[in-house]
């Protein structure tokens, strides 16, 4: 399956878990110039995410896993999602998991 295909339904599934979380597709730049950090921004729960889809035994770019090292610094949480390791059910369980020990953390 494509990667576009993985986050549309990763959208429809995480809108239907979750409607008052905020998943923003990154626009792709072919041929624009710049590169973009990720596939999606998600905030839910006021925990955000940079996510990064991958088709089978595709790897982040430096780029990206220089992108996502600073989202982490700077209070986030950065995922990749890859076909084969897990399904898109059990990677927005692992996003709930990740929310709610941050919220455990707060109280």
């Amino acid at each position: 399956m494509s990667e576009r295909k993985y986050y549309e339904r990763f959208k429809k599934k995480i809108l239907k878990a979750d409607p008052n979380c905020w998943p923003y597709k990154i626009p792709d730049t072919l041929h624009l110039g710049g590169k973009k950090p990720g596939d999606f921004f998600l905030v839910i729960k006021g925990v955000p995410f940079l996510l990064e889809f991958k088709s089978t035994g595709k790897t982040l770019t430096r780029y990206q896993l220089y992108q996502a090292t600073e989202f982490i610094l700077a209070g986030g949480e950065a995922l990749r999602f890859r076909e084969g390791d897990e399904t898109i059910d059990e990677f927005i369980n692992r996003i709930f998991e990740i929310v709610k020990k941050r919220k455990e953390v707060k109280t």
